[in-house]
């Protein structure tokens, strides 16, 4: 089996194939394994961070169980399924608590729900229980503004990184299936207890070294042969790999790689770029270490152990912007959150430009219709889930489901 790209869809392809009993080596086009979920020391700050920002619940049983297959369980802090939010205009404090069970109770305290909304308005929500493949989150909610703000936002610029206006609500309905529908149980935030990479990435690497699985840096494919139907070379820039009919062959790499492979196939061209900006500075928060912005440029904060890391969603508006002034308007939200002095600590911004596809009903039909591949070629990625957001759990989904023999 040869496996291209060593992002974590990636590692999780070569992970699972030890249990297969696959001849596996992988080949990965930089100098590191990862992906956009790898970590790296910034020697600006002088500390680790994350090169983004992931939301795991507890529902997300194929991350848990590829913690459970690399031995990195250990590594997780499981959170109470509380989320904090602060809204920038009124300068107010919130949070909703998911209880236990299918049953929302939590929308039956007045001080559990999204502030100036009543009972009523939760009825709305059944709306995406009838929804078409074809409705935006706007298109459902567009009538409840405080809802759509204060909730739905949120949530779809969290986990599907588009606006509302745009963001599939079939992709969060089958979220929501999982989680908030099912009750705080599975609702519970999980994050690593130090970085990414001592959680997923090194552990990933280590299980493979001590399988025997070699991972080729610095190879990057260049051209595909097909006779017959079937991939028959790989030609990367550093040799070529024959490759006979009944090897699998896994191409778990951006959307832009199948597209140079196979110009004919139409995909989605639309992406949104997410905006991370870490700031050097401890803080203790009584909260929990995620904190959601409303009425911000900010959408989601993370307090990490030595480090504030925000991250903003759908953020191509700022492609271009000066990050100096990115880190200044963002800083001088955060402060306001956590009541800090709004002298700017040391920061780094990262912009991931192409981070996600789009993720509106016409593009999830598109990836959907892909079709005509050889037959010994696998996609994995966490675009490449039909029924799920580009996420860490679907990453990690579409590196087994890769496997599985038709």
């Amino acid at each position: 089996m040869y496996i291209i790209g060593a992002g974590l869809a990636g590692l999780s392809t070569a992970c699972h194939s030890v249990k297969k009993n696959f001849d596996v080596e992988i080949f990965e086009a930089t100098k590191n394994a990862g992906g956009r979920c790898r970590s790296f020391y910034d020697k600006k700050l002088g500390i680790e961070i994350d090169n983004g920002n992931h939301l795991i619940f507890s529902a997300n049983s194929n991350f848990l169980n590829y913690c459970k297959l690399i031995g990195s369980k250990n590594t997780l802090k499981i959170y109470e399924p509380k989320f904090h939010f602060f809204d920038l205009i009124n300068q107010h404090n919130w949070s909703i608590k998911i209880n236990d069970g299918p049953l929302p109770f939590w929308i039956f305290n007045k001080n559990n729900r999204v502030p100036d909304t009543s009972l009523i308005d939760y009825l709305s929500f059944l709306k995406i229980l009838v929804c078409k493949e074809t409705d935006t989150i706007s298109d459902l909610f567009h009538n409840n503004k405080i809802l759509l703000t204060s909730f739905w936002e949120p949530l779809t610029l969290g986990v599907l990184n588009s606006s509302c206006d745009q963001a599939s609500a079939y992709l969060i309905l089958n979220v929501l299936k999982k989680t908030f529908f099912k009750g705080g149980k599975f609702c519970k935030i999980i994050q690593p207890e130090q970085n990414w990479n001592k959680t997923l990435i090194n552990p990933s690497l280590e299980y493979l070294k001590k399988n025997k699985i070699n991972l080729n840096y610095n190879s990057s494919l260049k051209k595909i042969i097909i006779k017959n139907n079937f991939v028959s070379e790989l030609i990367f820039n550093k040799d070529t790999k024959k490759v006979k009919n009944e090897d699998m062959v896994i191409l778990s790499t951006p959307m832009s790689m199948l597209k140079k492979i196979f110009p004919n196939i139409i995909l989605p061209t639309e992406n949104n770029t997410i905006l991370n900006i870490h700031f050097k500075i401890r803080i203790k928060s009584k909260y929990n270490p995620l904190f959601g912005m409303l009425n911000s440029i900010s959408h989601w904060v993370f307090i990490k152990r030595d480090h504030i890391s925000v991250t903003v969603s759908a953020a191509n508006r700022m492609n271009d912007s000066d990050s100096n002034e990115i880190a200044k308007k963002i800083w001088l939200e955060v402060s306001q959150v956590f009541k800090l002095e709004k002298k700017l600590p040391e920061y780094q911004v990262i912009k991931e430009k192409k981070a996600t596809y789009n993720q509106s009903p016409k593009n999830i039909k598109l990836i959907q219709e892909i079709k005509n591949l050889p037959k010994n070629l696998r996609l994995a990625g966490d675009w490449t889930q039909k029924n799920f957001p580009c996420t860490i759990e679907s990453a990690i989904l579409s590196g087994k489901n890769s496997l599985i023999i038709n």
